[in-house]
């Protein structure tokens, strides 16, 4: 009993991790997910949700063969760490997003600059194929953070294909799903509606977006898991190189350092359409964007020491 307690909630505390990333514009709650061993288990546990045999059993209201489909136990862990971070963590990470974006940042760098190394080590034997899909993951990844933030409609159909996109890029490692919110411009505002609803301050129009978000988030997510499935199962090492590329590529856009150009106003605001990396500043804030930075690789090497025993077990 004990041994379930504590794997349960080992389970639960990786799930707040994974929600907190995903707030953040960048980084990918898929990226927790891998390195603390989870991930594979997650791809089949939703592709079980949504399997052809999970489907008849609710169609006739057969919920005792749904739960012996559906590792529930093991989502409803994940699920209620990850709705834990969203109703702590959201508008902690909007803050400091705003007011200390250069810590967040090189926490976050030293935490994916750790888990490409921590998941090179889960690649068998790297190929010229492997390598070609790394560098074609990279490729994409940086394509993706150079495009121009968009200003799209506030519509319902909008708010559905954000969340079919942004939730598929959460569970892939390295890419984020805020940062295409964040592109698409609706980062703030899904946000937001998410932290009010969390604190139930939620207006109505809030909540109408988001069920459309949460549809858009169900279907795309069922539609692509079977895919990535097949994926990981065929073309483990493959895939897996095309992930790290993702991660790799992705990099640049949170570098603690970085400076936005080529400003534009849309709605209102000044846009960046560009950004810079530039070299750090000799100074005193230097050492705490360093510890920052070490903060995040440190994490990861907890989270692989802890996977690598659970899997022992």
């Amino acid at each position: 009993m004990k041994n379930i307690i504590k794997k349960y909630s080992s389970i639960a505390g990786i799930g707040f991790a994974m929600g907190s990333a995903n707030v953040i514009p960048g980084v990918s709650g898929g990226t927790i997910a891998f390195i603390s061993g989870i991930y594979g288990e997650l791809i089949d546990a939703i592709r079980k949700c949504v399997c052809a045999e999970t489907l008849k059993a609710v169609a006739k209201f057969d919920f005792k063969t749904v739960f012996k489909i559906v590792p529930w136990k093991f989502l409803l862990s994940l699920g209620t760490g990850v709705v834990l971070s969203f109703a702590t963590m959201a508008k902690l990470f909007v803050w400091l997003l705003e007011n200390k974006p250069q810590l967040t940042y090189a926490f976050f760098f030293g935490l994916i600059a750790a888990s490409i190394i921590t998941m090179a080590k889960k690649v068998e034997k790297w190929r010229i194929p492997v390598i070609i899909s790394a560098i074609a993951g990279a490729a994409a990844a940086y394509m993706v953070i150079t495009m121009v933030p968009m200003s799209t409609p506030d519509s319902w159909w909008m708010m559905f294909l954000c969340g079919a996109i942004c939730i598929i890029a959460m569970i892939l490692p390295g890419l984020s799903g805020s940062f295409l919110m964040l592109l698409l411009g609706q980062y703030e505002r899904v946000w937001q509606a998410v932290a009010d609803f969390c604190s139930l301050k939620v207006t109505v129009p809030q909540l109408m977006m988001l069920f459309w978000v949460a549809a858009g988030s169900i279907i795309g997510l069922g539609s692509f898991v079977h895919l990535l499935n097949y994926l990981m199962r065929r073309f483990k090492d493959a895939t897996t190189a095309a992930l790290i590329g993702f991660m790799v590529g992705t990099l640049p856009r949170i570098w603690p350092y970085i400076e936005e150009t080529d400003f534009i106003r849309k709605k209102g605001k000044l846009v960046a359409t560009g950004f810079k990396c530039r070299a750090p500043e000799w100074n005193i804030s230097l050492l705490y964007v360093v510890l920052a930075a070490v903060s995040g690789l440190a994490i990861v090497l907890i989270i692989e020491k802890i996977a690598a025993k659970n899997e022992a077990e």
